[in-house]
């Protein structure tokens, strides 16, 4: 009897302990809360999303092969439904969405699912011909003397002169951050100021009927004869 009772007494003592203690890979890791009962995700982010998973997408619409499409200033494209709306093709919009994996007409980047969805001024660099004045971006075109436009243009003292240097060759003068600088005029499809000692290439664009639009390359921001070269860019107009 007293062989049984120590056993009993040993094995009740044992259950008890699993009971109470349990699988220890099946209890909460309760390191790091200090008496508050809101436990927060370590889930990575994206900040590109808003909390309810929308995205916000900017570009011009355009008719694709099958479908509607958005195409980015950055060269991306999208399938997009516009449904029964009031937009079209050629409108330049900024859509709140999400964004399916899988193009619904088999172009594009995934298709986008309008949340809403709004007009928008263009910027420059979106390079719509009507909305940039048409006029092709040639060594003709360009050369010559320019400030930037404005009340205080000054001719006798332009902000830069572009000279057609022969061999095809079209150079441009000015002054970045205060000192001078010699670049090239490329012209064509991509049309951009270029230049050595590390200053970032600037892209050009006609703007409305008479200006030259110089726009800020991938680099630091720097000033052309003063001007700070920045967002949407500076506008210049030819002299005489």
């Amino acid at each position: 009897m007293a062989v049984f009772s120590r056993y009993c007494f040993v094995s009740v003592g044992v259950l008890l302990l699993a009971a109470c203690g349990g699988d220890a890979s099946e209890q909460p890791d309760l390191a790091g809360l200090d008496g508050d009962d809101t436990v927060t995700s370590s889930e990575p982010q994206n900040d590109a999303r808003s909390g309810d998973g929308l995205r916000q997408f900017e570009g011009r619409l355009a008719q694709g092969t099958e479908c509607a499409v958005l195409r980015t200033p950055d060269g991306e494209t999208y399938a997009v439904n516009l449904g029964e709306g009031d937009f079209t093709p050629g409108d330049y919009v900024r859509i709140t969405a999400s964004l399916a994996g899988t193009s619904l007409c088999m172009e594009g980047a995934g298709t986008i699912a309008i949340d809403s969805i709004e007009r928008r001024d263009p910027p420059a660099r979106d390079r719509d011909p009507a909305r940039a004045g048409g006029a092709a971006i040639t060594a003709r075109h360009v050369a010559g003397s320019w400030v930037a436009k404005g009340v205080n243009a000054n001719c006798e003292k332009p902000d830069f002169d572009v000279t057609r240097a022969g061999a095809g060759r079209t150079t441009v003068e000015t002054r970045i951050d205060g000192l001078p600088e010699t670049g090239a005029v490329a012209t064509g499809d991509d049309p951009a100021f270029e230049w050595a000692d590390g200053i970032a290439r600037m892209p050009i664009e006609s703007r409305g009927p008479d200006g030259l639009a110089v726009m800020p390359g991938d680099g630091p921001v720097v000033t052309l004869a003063g001007h700070r070269i920045a967002g949407d860019g500076v506008v210049f107009v030819k002299c005489g």
